[in-house]
This record gives structure tokens, sequence and C-alpha cells, in this order.
């Protein structure tokens, strides 16, 4: 039998993931060495092969260790892998008794290697662990009918969001936070690719006196690198232009993270749900014009439009949002000289920041506001001026020609919810905004890019 057609448990991946980073970074040819985040992006994505077919084939292994390597290191990923596999038969395997590897790292020290399922403990031979019941990140896939469909994407990030809220231990916390990073980072990448395809969808050669801006360099590299050419040999017409430029954007998000927002409906709270939109959107869209302000009684403002961002500083505060209390926002977010009592929900401040940002550019960029809240904004029945307010806010914007989305969780439209929610829902549409779900971050994304293409 050849080794294209060997079938692996996912326990596999414990003696392979720590066998390929050895080998890559021992090896002269490696130009960069892998970091611990590629052994985390393997694990995430060799689970999700798993998941969906109920075992691990050669072709997962070896497509894996390509896609999460450098492109420069490529080719040497996959020929370690092939060594590695072809060479399994012949050698002894390291045990992975004692090892901390993300599969096991949620388990108590001294307890056995975490199985999937029954087969995959047959396939071993050896007693399944028992799970902790308080971090147990897979229970709800274990035993599905099909294995052939799959938890989706949208359900894998919200285990992640369940599973970091359920624990306390720091831990297991800082492991779900980077597999629930990395996910979030792939919906925003991807979102990426697909603007860029419908934006440029051809590309030509370069020619002299054209803008050196609108060089597509990853699309450039890749094409030299397939003709193998040495830097002698390299032509104008080797690098790839844009064919189309696209429309700049400005773009402002605003977040609610006043008391309701942290209400927990089936293990999420709109905080969540926000946040699993958010942080993909803000990562597609980091190259262009974008501030983010969050706000309770309060307002806080993280990223100016014209500010350099710090993208990785700013997904750390909004992940560390999602385990939060009111109590402790409050506390790592501190109170200024001037600030009300913590924890309202007074978003004028902030939509008015909004508009006079968004309104500061006179170019003919285009415009949005991302609005995510409960719209928990009012008392059922009350008409105070500061809450009539936001709304005239939201009217100005749309008239100024700047786009405003209400992007809702999920607790808006809940029964709970609904009486406060409804009538702020019929104000903001009748102000001229529209409204987002943001109950599937994949879809919430669709929407989104639908809107920033103008379709």
């Amino acid at each position: 039998m050849g080794v294209e057609s060997l079938q692996y448990p996912f326990s596999y991946v414990t003696y392979f993931i720590p066998e390929f980073i050895t080998r890559m970074r021992r090896t002269k040819e490696c130009i960069e060495k892998p970091s611990p985040r590629q052994s985390l992006a393997m694990y995430k994505l060799l689970l999700v092969a798993y998941l969906k077919k109920g075992m691990l084939d050669f072709q997962d292994l070896v497509t894996i260790a390509i896609v999460t390597s450098r492109v420069e290191n490529q080719a040497l990923a996959e020929k370690i892998t092939w060594e590695i596999l072809l060479n399994e038969k012949d050698e002894k395997q390291p045990s992975s008794e004692g090892e901390r590897t993300p599969m096991n790292l949620l388990a108590p020290k001294g307890e056995e290697t975490i199985y999937i399922n029954e087969d995959e403990k047959k396939s071993v031979g050896e007693p399944q662990a028992r799970f902790d019941s308080d971090i147990d990140i897979f229970k709800e896939f274990v035993n599905r009918p099909d294995l052939g469909v799959g938890p989706g994407e949208d359900e894998l990030v919200k285990s992640y969001v369940r599973s970091m809220r359920k624990t306390t231990d720091e831990r297991a916390r800082r492991i779900l936070s980077e597999l629930l990073r990395e996910m979030l980072l792939k919906l925003g990448k991807e979102f990426e690719r697909r603007a860029e395809s419908v934006h440029n969808p051809v590309l030509r050669p370069f020619e002299p006196g054209e803008d050196p801006e609108l060089i597509d360099e990853e699309s450039s590299l890749e094409n030299l690198f397939e003709q193998g050419k040495r830097v002698d040999e390299i032509r104008y017409e080797d690098f790839l232009m844009r064919k189309k430029e696209k429309k700049r954007k400005v773009i402002v998000l605003v977040l609610d993270i006043s008391n309701t927002m942290f209400y927990e409906l089936e293990g999420l709270n709109s905080i969540s749900h926000s946040v699993m939109s958010l942080i993909p959107l803000m990562w597609a869209v980091r190259r262009e014009k974008y501030g983010l302000v969050l706000f309770e009684s309060n307002t806080h403002v993280m990223k100016e439009p014209m500010e350099i961002g710090d993208e990785d500083a700013l997904i750390q505060v909004l992940l560390s949002l999602v385990i939060s209390t009111t109590t402790e926002s409050e506390r790592n977010f501190g109170r200024t000289r001037n600030s009300q009592f913590w924890g309202g929900t007074v978003p004028n401040s902030s939509l008015d920041w909004a508009y006079d940002k968004l309104n500061m550019f006179r170019d003919r960029s285009d415009k949005f506001c991302f609005f995510f809240s409960d719209l928990a904004l009012e008392e059922p029945g009350t008409n105070l001026p500061e809450k009539l307010e936001n709304y005239d806010i939201i009217d100005k914007m749309v008239k100024k020609g700047i786009r405003v989305f209400a992007c809702v969780s999920p607790l808006t439209r809940s029964k709970l919810f609904a009486p406060y929610t409804e009538p702020v829902l019929a104000k903001i549409r009748q102000a001229g905004a529209e409204i987002l779900e943001t109950n599937r971050p994949s879809e919430f994304l669709d929407s989104v890019q639908a809107i920033l293409e103008g379709k």
C-alpha cells in the first residue's frame, strides 16, 4: 500500500507536528524559522479536516504543512513532510505520553491523550481521557451522525468563544484566544483576498513611467518565482500592475460595551457576537483609513482614522472583552477626570465623533460607519432628548452621504430585549441606517463585502 493511501488517527498529529517543526528549524535551507503560531495553525486546520472526514490522510498532512509555511519555505515544507511520512514506518515515533500539546493542554496534567471519538480511541488502542467539563471545546462535535458535513467555521468560532467564557484556567484561555484569533484572521484574509480579486480581476505588465504604487507586489513575486529568474534577468514587464485602482474608503467602527452587552444567551453575549464580526472586518480594511471607538456612558477612542494602527494590540483588547465582566471592563478602561458613571448606553458622543471624523474627508472617498450594539438604547415609551440625539446624528450622517449600518446581535431580537429594541430598530431605519446581523460572522462579512463593492 502506498503512503498516499494511508489514513491516520488524529492522535498522529502529536508526533507529526513537533517532528515537522523540529526538522524545519534544524534545516539550513529554511529561510525563516517556523514560529509556535504555525504549530497552533496546523493543529487547528488538521482538526477541521478531521471533523469533516473522520480521519486524516496523506494529502491533508502535506497540504497543511505547505499552506501554513511562508512562501519561501513551502517547497522545503513539502519535501520534509514527504520524508517524515515515507520514513514513518521505519522510525520509532516519539511517545506523546506526558506531552502538553494543543490537543491535551485543556486537560489537567497526568491525564491521558484526548481522543475525538470512539473510533479514534480504538485505532490507537489506548483509554480515552476524561474531558474537563469546564473547558471541553470539542464536546459538541462528538458522535456527529455525518462526519462529511462538519460543524462549519462559524460554529467552530463560537465554540472557542463559549469555551473561553466558561474556563477560569488562564493557560487554556491563552490557547483558546490564539486559536480564536487565527480563525477570525482567516475570515478577514479571505474577505481581503476576494475583494482584491474583484477589484483587480486582470493583471498586466508594468510599463516605464507608470505609477509604481500600483504594482501588485505579491503577484509580481509569484510571477518571478514561477519563471525562475535571477535578479540580473528581471525586466520591467515582469512586474504586474493592478488593472483597476480601488476607490478609497474611510470607515469608522463603533462598538457598544455597555452593561447590557454582557448579558448572556446560550453561552454567548452581544459583546462576543460583535467581536467575532468586528475583528475580521477590521483586519480586512486595515489598509484603508479606519477608526475604532468604544462606548458605554463614556467614549473610548482606540484609533483615529488617520493614525497608523497596531492591529495586533487592538485585537487583543477586543478579545479581552469576550471574557470580561462589566466590572473588569471598567477596571481595564479606567476613568477620566470628566467621565460619567460606568456602564450606561450613551452612543451619541461616539456617533458624533464618527460623524466628525468621516466628515473631515472632503475627497470622493466612500464613507461608512458600522455601529455594533444590542440597540438597548432607551426605555420603552420614553423620549428623552439625549436619546433622540442618536437618531439625529445618524440622519445627519446619511444626508452627508455616509452609509450607516447597525450591526445587531441575536439578543437584539430576543424576547427579553425586543420590547426595548424594536422601537429603536424602527427609529434607526427611519433615520436611514441599514441593519446587519452578527449571528454568523461569515454571513456578516459576505454582506459587508457586497456593500463595500457597491453591489
